[in-house]
Protein backbone atom coordinates (compact mmCIF):
# COMPACT_ATOMS: atom_id res chain seq x y z
CA UNK A 1 0.00 0.00 0.00
CA UNK A 2 2.58 2.68 0.64
CA UNK A 3 4.62 1.93 -2.59
CA UNK A 4 1.51 2.72 -3.96
CA UNK A 5 0.61 5.47 -2.09
CA UNK A 6 4.36 6.61 -3.54
CA UNK A 7 3.75 5.92 -7.08
CA UNK A 8 0.27 7.65 -6.76
CA UNK A 9 2.32 10.58 -5.44
CA UNK A 10 5.16 10.77 -8.37
CA UNK A 11 1.81 10.38 -10.50
CA UNK A 12 0.79 13.35 -9.16
CA UNK A 13 3.90 15.84 -9.05
CA UNK A 14 4.50 14.24 -13.27
CA UNK A 15 0.94 15.44 -13.92
CA UNK A 16 1.35 19.02 -12.42
CA UNK A 17 4.73 19.11 -13.90
CA UNK A 18 3.27 18.23 -17.30
CA UNK A 19 0.73 20.95 -17.18
CA UNK A 20 3.06 23.05 -15.82
CA UNK A 21 4.83 22.50 -19.03
CA UNK A 22 1.34 22.52 -20.76
CA UNK A 23 0.59 26.14 -19.76
CA UNK A 24 4.17 27.65 -20.66
CA UNK A 25 3.95 26.29 -23.61
CA UNK A 26 0.54 27.99 -24.07
CA UNK A 27 1.83 31.53 -23.29
CA UNK A 28 5.02 30.93 -26.05
CA UNK A 29 2.12 30.35 -28.46
CA UNK A 30 0.08 32.72 -27.86
CA UNK A 31 2.46 35.68 -27.24
CA UNK A 32 3.97 34.41 -30.42
CA UNK A 33 0.29 34.68 -32.26
CA UNK A 34 -0.24 37.79 -30.50
CA UNK A 35 -0.38 41.36 -32.83
CA UNK A 36 2.40 43.01 -33.29
CA UNK A 37 1.17 45.92 -31.29
CA UNK A 38 0.41 43.72 -28.24
CA UNK A 39 4.07 42.41 -28.30
CA UNK A 40 5.24 46.19 -28.60
CA UNK A 41 3.23 46.71 -25.22
CA UNK A 42 4.46 43.44 -23.22
CA UNK A 43 8.34 44.36 -24.90
CA UNK A 44 7.55 47.62 -23.47
CA UNK A 45 6.61 47.55 -19.97
CA UNK A 46 9.19 44.72 -19.15
CA UNK A 47 11.66 47.07 -20.38
CA UNK A 48 10.36 49.72 -18.35
CA UNK A 49 10.17 47.63 -15.34
CA UNK A 50 13.87 46.77 -15.65
CA UNK A 51 14.49 50.59 -16.62
CA UNK A 52 13.10 52.00 -13.72
CA UNK A 53 13.97 48.97 -10.83
CA UNK A 54 18.01 49.80 -12.52
CA UNK A 55 17.55 53.50 -12.33
CA UNK A 56 16.40 53.45 -8.91
CA UNK A 57 19.33 51.25 -7.28
CA UNK A 58 21.40 54.05 -9.13
CA UNK A 59 19.37 56.79 -7.85
CA UNK A 60 20.07 55.46 -4.06
CA UNK A 61 23.53 55.06 -4.83
CA UNK A 62 24.34 58.36 -5.70
CA UNK A 63 22.21 60.00 -2.85
CA UNK A 64 23.93 62.44 -1.03
CA UNK A 65 24.53 60.35 2.47
CA UNK A 66 25.38 57.27 0.41
CA UNK A 67 28.47 58.74 -1.59
CA UNK A 68 29.45 60.17 2.29
CA UNK A 69 29.16 57.29 3.81
CA UNK A 70 31.16 55.17 1.01
CA UNK A 71 33.96 58.03 1.12
CA UNK A 72 34.57 57.79 4.78
CA UNK A 73 34.72 53.81 4.66
CA UNK A 74 37.51 54.54 1.80
CA UNK A 75 38.98 56.75 3.76
CA UNK A 76 39.52 54.36 6.71
CA UNK A 77 40.18 51.23 5.18
CA UNK A 78 42.99 51.81 2.34
CA UNK A 79 45.83 49.35 2.51
CA UNK A 80 49.34 51.87 3.50
CA UNK A 81 47.16 54.99 3.49
CA UNK A 82 48.89 58.06 3.25
CA UNK A 83 47.23 61.52 4.61
CA UNK A 84 48.02 65.01 4.37
CA UNK A 85 46.67 67.53 7.04
CA UNK A 86 46.69 71.36 6.11
CA UNK A 87 46.03 74.03 9.45
CA UNK A 88 46.47 77.73 8.84
CA UNK A 89 45.09 80.11 10.84
CA UNK A 90 45.41 84.02 11.58
CA UNK A 91 45.00 84.26 15.67
CA UNK A 92 46.33 85.77 18.36
CA UNK A 93 48.99 87.85 16.53
CA UNK A 94 50.11 84.49 14.66
CA UNK A 95 49.65 83.70 11.40
CA UNK A 96 50.78 80.42 10.08
CA UNK A 97 50.48 77.20 8.92
CA UNK A 98 51.34 73.58 9.78
CA UNK A 99 51.57 70.90 7.04
CA UNK A 100 51.39 67.07 8.08
CA UNK A 101 52.24 64.39 6.21
CA UNK A 102 51.35 60.52 7.30
CA UNK A 103 52.86 57.14 5.72
CA UNK A 104 52.44 53.31 6.26
CA UNK A 105 53.57 50.26 5.44
CA UNK A 106 54.37 46.67 6.90
CA UNK A 107 57.38 48.26 8.57
CA UNK A 108 55.59 50.83 10.51
CA UNK A 109 54.58 54.39 10.48
CA UNK A 110 55.77 58.00 9.71
CA UNK A 111 54.97 61.63 9.98
CA UNK A 112 56.92 64.88 8.87
CA UNK A 113 55.44 67.92 10.07
CA UNK A 114 56.22 71.49 8.82
CA UNK A 115 55.57 74.55 10.35
CA UNK A 116 55.99 78.18 9.31
CA UNK A 117 54.86 80.93 10.80
CA UNK A 118 54.75 85.09 11.22
CA UNK A 119 55.22 85.64 14.64
CA UNK A 120 56.13 89.59 15.65
CA UNK A 121 56.50 90.04 11.71
CA UNK A 122 59.21 87.33 11.94
CA UNK A 123 59.18 84.50 9.84
CA UNK A 124 59.69 80.79 11.34
CA UNK A 125 60.14 77.60 10.29
CA UNK A 126 60.99 73.94 11.36
CA UNK A 127 60.58 70.84 10.25
CA UNK A 128 59.41 67.21 12.61
CA UNK A 129 60.16 64.18 11.81
CA UNK A 130 58.89 60.93 13.30
CA UNK A 131 59.16 57.14 12.18
CA UNK A 132 57.38 54.32 14.44
CA UNK A 133 58.55 50.98 13.95
CA UNK A 134 56.45 47.79 14.79
CA UNK A 135 58.05 47.20 18.52
CA UNK A 136 56.78 50.63 19.41
CA UNK A 137 60.07 52.05 19.11
CA UNK A 138 59.91 55.90 18.58
CA UNK A 139 62.63 57.71 16.80
CA UNK A 140 62.44 61.44 16.43
CA UNK A 141 64.02 64.54 14.23
CA UNK A 142 64.09 67.79 13.82
CA UNK A 143 65.32 69.68 10.48
CA UNK A 144 65.48 73.61 9.52
CA UNK A 145 65.23 74.46 13.18
CA UNK A 146 67.58 77.92 12.95
CA UNK A 147 64.98 80.50 12.22
CA UNK A 148 62.50 78.97 14.92
CA UNK A 149 65.28 78.94 17.18
CA UNK A 150 66.13 82.57 16.23
CA UNK A 151 62.54 83.57 16.99
CA UNK A 152 62.09 81.31 20.43
CA UNK A 153 65.46 83.13 21.50
CA UNK A 154 64.45 86.47 20.73
CA UNK A 155 61.03 86.82 21.90
CA UNK A 156 62.08 85.01 25.25
CA UNK A 157 59.74 82.20 24.58
CA UNK A 158 62.83 79.73 26.03
CA UNK A 159 66.39 80.48 27.42
CA UNK A 160 69.15 81.13 24.69
CA UNK A 161 71.37 77.76 26.11
CA UNK A 162 68.03 75.43 25.94
CA UNK A 163 67.20 76.64 22.05
CA UNK A 164 70.73 76.20 21.57
CA UNK A 165 71.02 72.85 23.15
CA UNK A 166 67.89 71.48 21.43
CA UNK A 167 69.03 72.83 18.18
CA UNK A 168 72.38 70.87 18.30
CA UNK A 169 71.36 67.58 19.90
CA UNK A 170 68.47 67.41 17.48
CA UNK A 171 69.62 68.52 14.05
CA UNK A 172 70.03 65.82 11.64
CA UNK A 173 70.29 63.53 14.81
CA UNK A 174 67.61 60.93 14.99
CA UNK A 175 66.96 59.96 18.81
CA UNK A 176 65.19 57.02 19.41
CA UNK A 177 62.83 56.47 22.72
CA UNK A 178 61.83 53.34 23.14
CA UNK A 179 58.60 51.38 23.55
CA UNK A 180 59.66 51.17 27.51
CA UNK A 181 60.83 54.61 27.74
CA UNK A 182 57.59 56.03 26.30
CA UNK A 183 55.98 53.22 29.12
CA UNK A 184 57.70 55.26 31.94
CA UNK A 185 57.07 58.65 30.78
CA UNK A 186 53.50 57.77 30.28
CA UNK A 187 53.10 56.57 33.91
CA UNK A 188 55.27 59.77 35.46
CA UNK A 189 52.58 61.83 34.00
CA UNK A 190 49.55 60.11 35.01
CA UNK A 191 48.12 59.10 31.14
CA UNK A 192 45.30 57.36 31.35
CA UNK A 193 46.57 55.45 28.40
CA UNK A 194 48.92 54.27 31.14
CA UNK A 195 46.04 51.55 32.72
CA UNK A 196 44.57 50.65 29.42
CA UNK A 197 46.03 47.17 28.19
CA UNK A 198 46.18 46.11 24.37
CA UNK A 199 43.15 44.03 25.17
CA UNK A 200 41.43 46.96 26.65
CA UNK A 201 42.31 49.05 23.70
CA UNK A 202 40.84 47.04 21.07
CA UNK A 203 37.27 46.62 23.19
CA UNK A 204 37.39 50.47 22.29
CA UNK A 205 37.86 50.56 19.25
CA UNK A 206 35.60 47.79 18.49
CA UNK A 207 32.95 48.84 20.40
CA UNK A 208 32.93 52.44 18.63
CA UNK A 209 33.54 51.34 14.93
CA UNK A 210 30.60 48.53 15.96
CA UNK A 211 28.40 51.11 17.27
CA UNK A 212 29.34 53.81 14.77
CA UNK A 213 28.33 51.71 11.99
CA UNK A 214 24.96 51.04 13.65
CA UNK A 215 24.41 54.82 14.49
CA UNK A 216 26.50 57.14 11.53
CA UNK A 217 25.54 60.70 12.67
CA UNK A 218 27.58 62.42 10.33
CA UNK A 219 24.64 63.57 7.18
CA UNK A 220 24.26 66.08 4.55
CA UNK A 221 23.02 68.82 5.20
CA UNK A 222 23.48 70.44 1.33
CA UNK A 223 25.28 68.78 -1.98
CA UNK A 224 27.54 72.19 -3.12
CA UNK A 225 28.13 72.75 -6.97
CA UNK A 226 30.95 70.41 -7.91
CA UNK A 227 34.22 71.18 -7.66
CA UNK A 228 37.33 69.99 -9.75
CA UNK A 229 35.00 67.14 -10.80
CA UNK A 230 34.33 66.12 -7.39
CA UNK A 231 30.89 66.27 -5.69
CA UNK A 232 30.80 68.63 -2.46
CA UNK A 233 28.72 68.22 0.40
CA UNK A 234 28.36 70.72 3.50
CA UNK A 235 27.70 68.48 6.79
CA UNK A 236 26.34 68.64 9.87
CA UNK A 237 24.87 65.73 12.56
CA UNK A 238 22.00 63.61 13.14
CA UNK A 239 21.46 64.41 16.72
CA UNK A 240 19.27 61.44 16.88
CA UNK A 241 22.15 58.92 15.71
CA UNK A 242 24.41 60.74 17.84
CA UNK A 243 22.57 60.41 20.84
CA UNK A 244 21.74 56.53 20.01
CA UNK A 245 25.79 56.18 19.59
CA UNK A 246 26.68 57.65 22.51
CA UNK A 247 23.59 55.60 24.24
CA UNK A 248 24.91 52.04 22.38
CA UNK A 249 28.85 52.93 23.62
CA UNK A 250 27.54 53.75 27.58
CA UNK A 251 26.42 50.46 27.50
CA UNK A 252 29.05 48.90 26.12
CA UNK A 253 32.36 46.72 27.49
CA UNK A 254 35.10 49.60 25.59
CA UNK A 255 33.20 52.21 28.04
CA UNK A 256 33.96 50.01 30.94
CA UNK A 257 37.14 50.11 30.58
CA UNK A 258 37.46 53.95 30.18
CA UNK A 259 35.76 54.07 33.48
CA UNK A 260 38.29 51.61 34.98
CA UNK A 261 40.84 53.98 33.96
CA UNK A 262 38.91 57.43 34.59
CA UNK A 263 36.70 56.49 37.83
CA UNK A 264 35.23 60.32 36.68
CA UNK A 265 34.29 59.48 33.62
CA UNK A 266 30.21 59.28 33.62
CA UNK A 267 27.84 60.14 30.99
CA UNK A 268 24.65 60.29 31.75
CA UNK A 269 20.90 60.36 31.07
CA UNK A 270 20.27 63.98 31.37
CA UNK A 271 23.73 64.68 29.23
CA UNK A 272 22.02 62.26 26.51
CA UNK A 273 18.48 64.20 26.58
CA UNK A 274 21.13 67.47 25.97
CA UNK A 275 21.75 66.36 23.09
CA UNK A 276 19.38 67.66 19.81
CA UNK A 277 19.27 69.12 16.82
CA UNK A 278 18.14 72.61 17.57
CA UNK A 279 21.22 72.54 20.45
CA UNK A 280 23.82 71.01 17.56
CA UNK A 281 22.87 73.42 14.85
CA UNK A 282 22.73 76.41 17.21
CA UNK A 283 26.29 75.38 17.99
CA UNK A 284 27.53 75.33 14.67
CA UNK A 285 25.83 78.08 13.35
CA UNK A 286 27.36 80.21 16.53
CA UNK A 287 30.99 79.25 15.71
CA UNK A 288 31.11 79.92 12.47
CA UNK A 289 32.11 76.53 11.45
CA UNK A 290 31.39 74.81 8.10
CA UNK A 291 32.71 71.11 7.46
CA UNK A 292 33.13 70.12 3.99
CA UNK A 293 33.48 66.66 2.42
CA UNK A 294 34.82 66.26 -1.37
CA UNK A 295 34.52 62.84 -3.70
CA UNK A 296 34.90 61.07 -6.66
CA UNK A 297 31.46 61.32 -8.46
CA UNK A 298 31.47 57.46 -9.61
CA UNK A 299 33.50 55.50 -7.11
CA UNK A 300 32.78 57.78 -3.92
CA UNK A 301 36.15 57.74 -2.76
CA UNK A 302 37.51 60.43 0.13
CA UNK A 303 39.44 63.30 -1.41
CA UNK A 304 39.47 65.88 1.25
CA UNK A 305 37.61 67.15 4.00
CA UNK A 306 37.74 70.47 4.50
CA UNK A 307 36.82 71.98 8.15
CA UNK A 308 36.81 76.35 8.40
CA UNK A 309 36.11 78.07 11.17
CA UNK A 310 35.85 82.29 10.78
CA UNK A 311 34.76 84.85 13.29
CA UNK A 312 33.82 88.15 11.56
CA UNK A 313 33.98 90.35 14.72
CA UNK A 314 38.17 89.57 15.23
CA UNK A 315 38.56 88.09 11.97
CA UNK A 316 40.48 85.29 12.82
CA UNK A 317 39.88 82.27 10.79
CA UNK A 318 41.23 79.02 11.29
CA UNK A 319 41.07 76.30 8.10
CA UNK A 320 42.16 72.35 9.06
CA UNK A 321 42.34 70.19 5.60
CA UNK A 322 42.37 66.83 5.47
CA UNK A 323 43.28 64.98 2.15
CA UNK A 324 43.56 61.59 0.72
CA UNK A 325 47.54 61.07 -0.65
CA UNK A 326 47.33 57.35 -2.07
CA UNK A 327 49.90 55.03 -0.63
CA UNK A 328 53.25 55.18 -0.28
CA UNK A 329 54.82 52.87 1.95
CA UNK A 330 58.79 53.92 0.84
CA UNK A 331 58.48 56.82 2.95
CA UNK A 332 58.37 54.28 5.87
CA UNK A 333 62.27 54.24 6.49
CA UNK A 334 63.62 53.28 10.13
CA UNK A 335 66.59 55.18 11.18
CA UNK A 336 69.26 53.09 10.83
CA UNK A 337 71.98 55.55 12.88
CA UNK A 338 70.31 56.73 16.06
CA UNK A 339 71.10 58.02 19.72
CA UNK A 340 69.23 56.56 22.79
CA UNK A 341 66.73 58.75 24.30
CA UNK A 342 69.14 58.61 27.63
CA UNK A 343 72.33 60.02 25.41
CA UNK A 344 69.96 62.45 24.15
CA UNK A 345 69.04 63.73 28.03
CA UNK A 346 72.49 63.30 28.80
CA UNK A 347 73.79 65.73 25.84
CA UNK A 348 70.71 68.14 26.48
CA UNK A 349 71.52 68.87 30.67
CA UNK A 350 75.15 68.56 29.76
CA UNK A 351 74.63 71.81 27.54
CA UNK A 352 72.24 73.61 29.64
CA UNK A 353 73.54 72.96 33.15
CA UNK A 354 77.43 72.77 32.16
CA UNK A 355 77.12 69.13 33.08
CA UNK A 356 75.84 65.78 32.92
CA UNK A 357 72.75 64.59 34.65
CA UNK A 358 71.47 60.34 35.72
Amino acid sequence: MEEQGNSLEAAGQNLNSGEAKAERGSLIKRFKSAPKRTKLIVAGVTGALLVSGGAGAYAVYQAPDTVVAQAIVSLVTAQNPSYELDLTGTALGLDGTIQLFTYSSDKGTALELNIKAKVLEQEASATLNAVTDLDGDFYLNIANFSTLASVLEQTGSLPSGTVQSLSAVLTDTWVKVSATDLSQATSALGNSGSCLSESASKQISADIQSNLRSNFFVKVKEELDQEDGNRVFLLTLDAGKLKNFASSFRASKGFAELEKCQPGLSLTDEMLESITQEVIDQAIASSGATVKLYATPFDHKFVKLSFEVRDPASAQTVNLTLKANGSHPEKVVIPSKSITFTEFLTTFYSSVLGTATN
